[in-house]
Formats: structure tokens, sequence, C-alpha cells
């Protein structure tokens, strides 16, 4: 029963769970991160940029960010640069249109797209020199590792030892009904805004008839994935697209060591979201699901950095029970 007892505790001056996730997402900086660009072609001539911060190990870790970030987002480099201070090479991916160039073909990506993440991991296999590669995962882009993991079961690369994700919607449809229930929600406004203006980018389009005031329409992220996501990437609907790429159904087909560390008060999620039942039968995904937190946030008092940066160095490190000892500020 891989139900982890968290030690995570939030600081005192971040009370709620939209300061915990509002103040580390918003107001952090870290220094020091200095990225050399690599970019890929896609099997469907299109491109993938990976900011790489090496330091010429052989021990690879591939970090993938969530909805409309970055590589460049705050905490992708505070993991990377936390990695890095531990002999990691690490490699960021940017999603389709989220390196700060819009991406060549109309489709982009959505939380089930992982022919991407195996384009990038194939090309790491083959281009550099990678004897162990663990993925890190936020968000989104921790969806996209359990799926990635799980719908190639035993048929993954054998040098991928571990998997870490963290503030996972493993519940898709979950996920989007909650936020979706807030009208005001800032969450929702911001992600809807910025999908919005992408999918308008990419019209007029041959997958389907849509003009900018179909897209002006939409005010909801179901709505947005009825009439955008799904005909974009052949779902019949969003419900369908939510059943097929939810993350939480391809746990049972991982085969490598993975922790899942979401915080039960994350303001993206319901309870649907904590894959406890799926993590409860399987001897090797790990569920650690810590009182407080927040949505990608679990700073901690200083000196003592961020806790989803710690765990992610245990874990890999061997440590499958709740354990911090290492310092990654600074």
């Amino acid at each position: 029963m891989p139900l982890v007892r968290s030690a995570y505790k939030n600081p005192w001056y971040l009370p709620t769970a939209d300061l915990q996730t509002i103040v580390p997402n918003i107001f952090r900086v870290v220094k020091g991160v200095v990225y050399k660009r690599e970019r890929i072609s896609t099997p469907d001539s299109d491109f993938l940029d990976i900011d790489w911060l090496s330091n010429k190990s052989a021990n690879i870790a591939l970090l993938i960010h969530g909805l409309e970030a970055s590589a460049h987002s705050m905490y992708i480099k505070g993991m990377a640069k936390a990695l890095s201070k531990q002999g990691w090479c690490v490699a960021a991916m940017n999603l389709r249109g989220c390196s700060g160039y819009p991406n060549v073909q109309p489709r982009s990506y959505h939380s089930g797209s992982t022919e991407d993440v195996k384009t990038v991991v194939d090309h790491i296999l083959k281009s550099h020199q990678c004897k162990n590669l663990v993925i890190v995962g936020f968000s989104l882009g921790g969806n996209l590792v359990l799926k990635y993991l799980g719908e190639n079961g035993t048929a993954i690369p054998a040098v991928i030892s571990k998997a870490v994700t963290i503030s996972v919607p493993a519940d898709l449809r979950a996920c989007a009904e909650f936020l979706d229930r807030n009208a005001l929600s800032i969450y929702k406004n911001r992600f809807l805004k910025s999908l919005k203006q992408k999918a308008i980018k990419h019209l007029p389009n041959d997958s389907f008839t849509l003009d900018r005031r179909d897209i002006d329409k939409v005010h909801s992220l179901v709505d947005f994935d009825d009439l955008y996501t799904a005909p974009l990437y052949g779902f019949r609907n969003a419900y369908d697209y939510y059943a097929k790429c939810s993350g939480k159904n391809f746990i049972q087909g991982i085969t490598v060591p993975t922790l899942i560390l979401n915080a039960r008060n994350d303001p993206f999620f319901t309870d649907a979201c904590l894959p406890v039942e799926e993590c409860t039968y399987h001897s090797g995904v790990f569920l650690e699901a810590p009182d407080k937190g927040g949505h990608v946030g679990f700073s901690m008092e200083n000196p003592y950095g961020y806790y989803s940066e710690m765990r992610t160095l245990n874990f890999l490190g061997g440590f499958t029970d709740s354990f911090v000892s290492v310092r990654t500020a600074g």
C-alpha cells in the first residue's frame, strides 16, 4: 500500500491554498540558471525546444512543465537548479508553442499528447550520452508523465529508472469541471485567455470549421475542450478526451517507481484527482498527499527551499517514504 505519510508543513505566513499557490508561482525568483537551447524536429514537421542545464553527466533529468508554462517558469528553473546541484544533467522540455516561438502546425499540445514526450525521450537517448533517465512532471506535465509511462508499460526504455509527478490533475474531467464552477476563478480565466489566444492564431484550420467568433464565445474550460481540443486531436468530445487522457487511468501500466505529490488543498482539484485506489493496489506508484501545499507550491520556511524539490531528490536517491534532508535553497 504505497500511500506515503507526508512530512510537509506549510509556512505559517501562507495559511491558505490560494496563498500557497500564488506566492511561490508569482513572487519566486530563481537565479543562476542559464540554459542552452536545443531545437529538434518532430515527425509531423514541427519543432520542440529543449532547454539544457548541463554538467556533462550521463544521469539526465527530463522536466515537463504545466499548462501554458515553459522551461523558464520558476518552478521548473528551481527544480533544474536543485537537480543540477546534485549532479544531474537537466533537460527542460518546452511543450509546443510554449518556448516563446509559435509552432508551425495547427496542433499544439494537450493533456495527453505523449507523442511529443516520446520524441524528446527518443532524441535524448539517441543524441546524448545517457545511462540513467528520470522524468519529473508538473501539473499537466505530470499527467503526461503518468500517461506516457502507463501506456508504454514494459516497453518503456530501460534507462528510465524513476519518475516524479507534482500537482497532477490525474482526473481531467473533475479538474476542468471544478475550475469551471467559479465563473470568477482567477486560475480558469488566466488559462482560458491564453488558450483562446493561441487557438485564434491557428485559425482557419482544416480540422474543423471555426472562426474567431466561435472561440470568443467560449467561457469555460470544458466548452473550450469540446469546441477546440477534442475535434483537433480526434476525440469525440471533451469527455471522451478526458477519459482517454486522464493520468489515473494509466497508473496500472506503470513499471518504474513513480512518486505522485498532490496537496489535498490544491485549488485546482477535487478528491477525484487523488488516485488513492489506483496507488493502493500498485506496488511501485507512491502517492503522497499532504494536507497543504496548494498547486505547484510546497514552499517551506527559508532557508529550506521547496518541499517538492527536496522530496524529488529524496525519491530519486532511494527514499520512497517522506524524508527530507537535502537543502535546495540558494
